[in-house]
């Protein structure tokens, strides 16, 4: 703790200066090749996207794309570009133009294609291009004009609009990667981040602190006030973070758990920014187990979880009883399901009519604290001793994040808990159980499948709504989750901090933010 606190001073000096304490290192400043929260807040600053969402809303609005039009197939999306933007220069990088359209076809020329220099020297393809089928679906991505860009599809997705405002579609400059080409040294992309953002890197000490400082020429700069500079310490443990906010050795800091919202919510100089949380704490089943392939003991062992105390114990008022597979707060929830009853009598009878007890799993805890789940190990406890009631002995199971999210991959765990932070657009959350994906279930339905299908093809909300209704009942009728609760997001903030808000998926942006 000590150690930490030592780099306090790192951000002293500055005419103004926001100071922010994250959670994490980020592992790498490539927004294209990660699906880490603490990487896409640290990138958060430095790049932009062709559209955004409104703060705080669902809404698209322009972003590096002053519009767009959608052909009446809903196949082809024609971009106009913003002109006048300009890049950052970093670390021996000075740009020669502004953002145009060659800079989109190569930012989504490095997500698409797997032969080419910077996907060998980074081996890796982007999870969300393979978590949305970005592969198969995107035809071709075209230059008409110097400002102006369309992207084909192989067939409809009214997903894919808003699949561009999220992170890992962040332009990158292609002139920079023409130049890492010619120096033989593509993988520098990955810690070299130029952007078109509020903010430019100037700095980075892994596991300690983060640098920025504010981009001259940004396109918005008359719109929203910046600091001079932005500061991340980088803080991991979340009982820190709250009293460094306190000491007034932050401005805002990362959440932190409901220990620490209470304590912090009693101090007059702290305030909280929230909201609803779209997200999703569950549990997860290994469905290639022979038992937990069974949907019977799926529902037995979702019966015998004391939902409510868990989110009296572990939530406190920061949760609310989740009743579906996607979060209340998303417009696709289905309001009309019922949570589960519970109901050890009926779970254990419906153990042994399945002829699996005495039933033995291992219960995998999450070891980090988030909205969706603040205190893994609490609520492991708590579900072991339900199970127990009902003749099911669980084993608690943990490993380092990195470690335990790359073991559950693997389908090394028979249950697991686990959580998504969801976005505005449901696709993106309904796909989280679709054959093939990697939610730790192995689970497969068809039906669920077609229906995903079916509301990529409607354009519309009205039109996708009740679809989503229905995929929502199969998932809670073949329960391969056990959906737990949903988190209030809040992040906490110094009562002097000005123009702070918070997105819906927790998304933090620094632009627009002044300390004082």
């Amino acid at each position: 703790m000590a150690a930490c606190l030592l780099a306090l001073p790192l951000w002293a000096g500055a005419d103004t200066t926001l100071r922010f304490c994250t959670a994490g290192s980020p592992k790498t400043f490539d927004p294209a090749m990660s699906d880490s929260y603490v990487d896409h807040v640290a990138d958060g600053p430095v790049f932009g996207t062709l559209v955004e969402l409104k703060r705080g809303t669902d809404q698209l609005v322009p972003g590096l794309a002053t519009g767009w039009t959608i052909s009446p197939d809903g196949l082809a999306y024609t971009f106009e570009l913003r002109r006048g933007v300009t890049w950052h220069t970093v670390d021996g990088f000075r740009p020669t133009r502004e953002f145009n359209a060659d800079d989109v076809l190569f930012t989504f020329g490095r997500l698409l294609s797997r032969d080419s220099a910077f996907a060998k020297a980074l081996p890796s393809v982007s999870p969300y291009v393979l978590s949305l089928g970005w592969e198969k679906l995107i035809r071709k991505v075209e230059k008409l004009g110097e400002y102006q860009v369309r992207i084909t599809l192989a067939e409809r997705d009214a997903s894919f609009l808003s699949a561009l405002s999220f992170m890992f579609t962040m332009i990158q400059s292609a002139e920079l990667g023409t130049q890492l080409l010619k120096a033989g040294t593509p993988q520098r992309i990955a810690q070299m981040p130029v952007g078109t953002g509020p903010f430019q890197l100037k700095s980075f000490r892994a596991d300690s602190v983060i640098r920025y400082v504010k981009h001259p020429t940004w396109w918005r700069r008359d719109e929203r006030p910046r600091a001079d500079q932005l500061v991340f310490a980088v803080t991991p443990d979340a009982s820190v973070r709250a009293q460094r906010l306190r000491r007034d050795e932050c401005d805002i800091a990362a959440p932190v758990g409901p220990a620490e919202l209470a304590e912090l919510q009693r101090d007059s100089a702290v305030k909280l920014a929230t909201v609803p949380g779209m997200n999703i704490g569950y549990l997860a089943y290994n469905t290639h187990r022979p038992a937990l392939a069974k949907v019977d003991v799926r529902r037995a062992l979702d019966m015998a979880i004391d939902k409510a105390a868990i989110i009296r114990a572990v939530y406190g008022d920061a949760g609310t009883l989740a009743r579906s597979t996607v979060p209340a707060a998303n417009w696709a929830h289905d309001d009309t399901l019922k949570p589960t009853p519970y109901d050890p009598a009926q779970a254990r009878a419906l153990l042994q009519k399945a002829g699996v007890l005495p039933l033995n799993l291992t219960l995998w805890a999450m070891p980090v604290v988030r909205n969706y789940n603040p205190n893994g190990q609490r609520m492991a406890q708590m579900i072991q001793a339900d199970w127990a009631k009902v003749g099911v002995t669980a084993r608690i199971v943990s490993y380092e994040w990195g470690e335990y999210l790359r073991r559950i991959d693997a389908g090394e765990h028979d249950t697991a808990l686990s959580g998504w932070n969801s976005d505005p657009e449901p696709a993106n959350t309904f796909g989280q159980l679709a054959c093939g994906a990697n939610s730790g279930t192995y689970w497969c339905s068809p039906a669920y499948d077609k229906l995903l299908a079916e509301a990529r093809q409607a354009l519309t909300r009205e039109e996708r709504k009740p679809i989503y209704a229905k995929a929502q009942r199969i998932a809670m009728q073949e329960l391969p989750w056990s959906p737990i609760a949903h988190g209030r997001l809040a992040v906490p903030e110094r009562a002097a901090v000005r123009g702070f808000v918070l997105d819906l998926d927790g998304g933090m942006y620094f632009d627009g933010v002044l300390p004082r």
